[in-house]
């Protein structure tokens, strides 16, 4: 139970009309919705809603948000290939393990010409999926090798954009490589600048070689990266990072989900692995797809989370993988001791301790700031070694880190951990129908992180290709139940988030994207609204209609939530004394709020945001997808409260937030 919130009190009227038209006469069908407005209400945590960064699935990394747009830069995809390479003009190309560039990456691509050229001649790479050429400058580099024989006209390669067939250059730049000693690998760099955009994604890097070459030619780490969000060196994509950050996520979940697990014990997500000089990174076997060349590793990740002003919710690996093997009991310690090594690399000052002190080295001086600590995933399937699993690590963990939170994956069989992670794939009407679940927990009982949830088609999850109005209206349902209950809510986040739409193994996803588009799904507008509009507090809230049924909530102070088909909340941020009320409809009717500030005959200014289908439009069937990304919009109105007083309308099948200062 929760002390009761005290304060002048906000009356909302409300006329709701359900199925056929309803009369009002003599106000039978007004709903007054009360709202106190004070500043002892119950917290909500920042981080209540956010967004999980899975590495790995739906090429969401590398070929999403890592900016590389070199497919296979290293030759490791499918057991180490030249997928992805075409030679053009003269010469061949063949994988080679011949004095490798790192223990890491042990095979190289050989050009060669056999025959002194007669035609410009080299090697192009597509991209993951396509290239987007756009006027800016590229920063291309790669690692070569000549070999005794080798000899190149004029001593310089070309390297640059061009479409498909190489008939319209859009950038180049030379590279001299003259001095370059034969049979040792030398890193080269240049910025290709180009000034007019494709007007397609079919085009390619290259690199050529001038006519009269002849020789061998290695090659290893071949990169190319477009400008970067906030400029970061190895950094991310613009647009999808933008994305990110236009949701306003309070946390970020990384690395995963299932891709930290890995296929394998040896394939899971290895920290120290993801660190350094890129020639230094192995990568691994990618869960869901190719190869993780964990380009975007540890640091990467974590700068990203802290440029979008998120919080990170950090995964580690706790002994199980996804081949259903389990670290025995008595072999735990070494993957304890990892993930000690990991938190310290991570949290630790620089100059006090070996881990600060290589983080450092890397390049980042300040600890990053972590709160919360998640000890594996999903172990309601592994919950027979769970059971020794949790408390080892957590024992262990704990103690040395006072300050953070761990979260458990399961709770089926271990003692109460501190939290626990829920996960919901669901069809809308699971969301409707448990609107009040976390109401109906016992207190005190662990906190919650809901680390993965999404609507499904009923009859087959991986059926709904994106995200329908219907589905983000559910989960805008439950994001409400998220809210009312943050006493034990840590946050919640829809799952999975990153889809490029030409390699997908899950759907529906939050932000699909191609080489140049990012679609905002339906369910990622409505978050954007939730998390653009989050208050610090909850007022209470109770609505009440003579020919409805009132349904009184006992739990604490944020009231009932829900009349008929209408549910709702209200917040206050108290930093800048803004009222927040998020309504979500499920009703085929409008519903008419009128609302009536009480004690108050201030007159403001608001704004209210809207997701909706229109009228007759049937809201299972309406999403935002790659091929019509603006089917479903926020609306934003203009409201002005005179006196205290204001309406709206809420449209139906609509999620409706109203921002107004008090």
């Amino acid at each position: 139970m929760f002390p009761p919130v005290f304060g002048f009190v906000i009356l909302f009227s409300i006329t709701i009309t359900f199925g056929s038209p309803v009369v009002t006469e003599n106000n039978t069908n007004v709903v007054s919705l009360n709202i106190q407005n004070a500043n002892n209400g119950q917290a909500i945590p920042p981080t209540m809603h956010g967004v999980i960064l899975e590495t790995n699935i739906n090429r969401g990394d590398d070929g999403g948000l890592y900016a590389e747009l070199i497919y296979n830069r290293a030759f490791q995809e499918n057991g180490r290939s030249l997928d992805g390479w075409l030679r053009f003009g003269e010469g061949s190309i063949t994988l080679s393990n011949n004095q490798s560039l790192s223990s890491a990456l042990p095979v190289q691509m050989k050009f060669t010409l056999n025959e002194t050229s007669t035609t410009p001649s080299g090697f192009k790479n597509g991209g993951y999926y396509g290239i987007s050429i756009q006027p800016q400058n590229y920063t291309a580099s790669f690692y070569y090798r000549p070999s005794t024989s080798a000899y190149i006209e004029g001593g310089k390669l070309t390297i640059g954009l061009s479409n498909l067939d190489g008939s319209n250059i859009y950038g180049a730049a030379t590279i001299d490589v003259y001095n370059a000693p034969v049979s040792v690998w030398s890193n080269f760099s240049a910025t290709i600048s180009v000034f007019d955009a494709a007007q397609s994604t079919q085009n390619v890097f290259f690199v050529a070689f001038p006519p009269n070459s002849r020789g061998d030619f290695e090659f290893n780490l071949i990169s190319c990266f477009p400008a970067t969000f906030k400029n970061r060196t190895n950094g991310v994509r613009i647009d999808i990072a933008q994305a990110f950050a236009d949701l306003k996520p309070g946390f970020v979940r990384l690395p995963g989900g299932n891709d930290l697990e890995g296929p394998t014990i040896p394939e899971r997500f290895i920290w120290n692995n993801t660190i350094g000089p890129l020639q230094n990174r192995p990568g691994r076997r990618g869960t869901w797809v190719g190869y993780n060349t964990e380009g975007l590793g540890i640091i990467e990740l974590l700068t990203f989370v802290e440029d979008i002003g998120a919080t990170p919710v950090l995964a580690v690996y706790a002994g199980y993988s996804l081949d259903r093997k389990a670290v025995p009991q008595d072999q735990l310690q070494p993957y304890i001791d990892e993930v000690i090594d990991e938190i310290d690399f991570i949290t630790a000052p620089a100059d006090a301790s070996r881990m600060g002190a290589l983080r450092k080295h890397l390049g980042r001086s300040e600890p990053f700031d972590i709160k919360y600590v998640e000890i594996g995933n999903e172990d309601f399937v592994a919950t027979s070694t769970y059971s020794y699993r949790w408390p080892a690590f957590h024992n262990a963990l704990s103690q040395r880190y006072p300050n953070i939170t761990f979260i458990a994956t399961t709770t089926s069989s271990i003692p109460s951990p501190p939290a626990v992670d829920d996960h919901d794939y669901q069809p809308p009407q699971f969301f409707i129908n448990n609107f009040r679940r976390y109401e109906n927990i016992p207190r005190p009982k662990p906190k919650v992180l809901v680390g993965e949830f999404s609507t499904i088609n009923a009859r087959d999850s991986n059926s709904l290709p994106y995200p329908t109005l219907a589905g983000a209206v559910a989960e805008s349902i439950y994001r409400i139940g998220f809210e009312r209950n943050s006493d034990v809510i840590i946050g919640g986040c829809y799952a999975p988030v990153l889809q490029n739409v030409k390699a997908t193994q899950w759907t529906p996803n939050l932000i699909p994207f191609n080489a140049n588009l990012v679609v905002k799904s339906t369910s990622y507008l409505a978050q954007q609204m939730f998390g653009a509009n989050l208050g610090n507090i909850i007022l209470n809230s109770t609505a009440t209609n003579s020919i409805m049924t009132h349904e009184s909530v006992q739990k604490g102070g944020e009231g009932d939530g829900k009349l008929g088909n209408l549910y709702f909340t209200a917040s206050k941020r108290t930093d800048s004394n803004t009222l927040i009320v998020k309504l979500v409809s499920v009703d085929r009717n409008d519903t008419l709020v009128n609302v009536q500030i009480q004690d108050s005959l201030a007159s403001s200014e608001g704004v209210m945001y809207i997701l909706a289908g229109g009228p007759g439009v049937d809201p299972s069937t309406l999403s935002n997808t790659i091929y019509n990304p603006n089917a479903v919009s926020i609306i934003t109105k203009l409201i002005w409260a005179t006196g205290g007083k204001f309406s709206i309308t809420v449209p139906p099948w609509s999620v409706v937030v109203v921002n107004l200062p008090l």
